[in-house]
């Protein structure tokens, strides 16, 4: 079985991109993820102790802690640009909305796979992600819910 275009992807491109969808700033993210890496450094002591996997895990779980530490309700309902943008439809998603399609869809995951990294049930993700689509599909509008 070949990799797919996103494992095969740089990890640190990929955890920045992950840290971009759940966070909704690149700066934090990429504070949360030094952070980690730093903090990790002293617990590793060779390099093949730790696979890739282990490493998305621990960029996964940072970004969890801290935007549960910091109220993701504040990190994440910062105003959009109101452009209609991908990235203003990214920022009115709700985080689990963000975990489902950041691990489903961006790093193409499996349910069973992305339901163990997130710690969240399968059904919770299937039905996050099905909220999820429409609200980037570029014709919904804030406050006029679906289409």
């Amino acid at each position: 079985m070949t990799p797919s275009s996103a494992e095969r992807e740089p990890l640190l491109r990929r955890l920045r991109r992950i840290g971009l969808i759940l966070t909704g700033d690149q700066k934090l993210a990429d504070g949360i993820l030094s952070d980690a890496f730093v903090r990790a450094r002293g617990a590793i002591r060779h390099a093949d102790d730790i696979d890739e996997m282990d490493v998305f895990k621990l960029g996964f779980d940072a970004f969890e802690d801290a935007l549960h530490r910091k109220g993701a309700v504040i990190v994440l309902h910062r105003a959009g640009r109101g452009d209609g943008s991908l990235g203003d439809r990214v920022s009115r998603l709700t985080y689990v909305e963000r975990v489902a399609v950041s691990l489903l869809v961006v790093e193409k995951l499996s349910l069973r796979a992305s339901a163990i990294l997130s710690g969240r049930p399968i059904s919770v993700l299937e039905n996050a992600l099905t909220d999820a689509l429409p609200k980037l599909d570029g014709d919904f509008v804030q406050g006029e819910g679906r289409p």
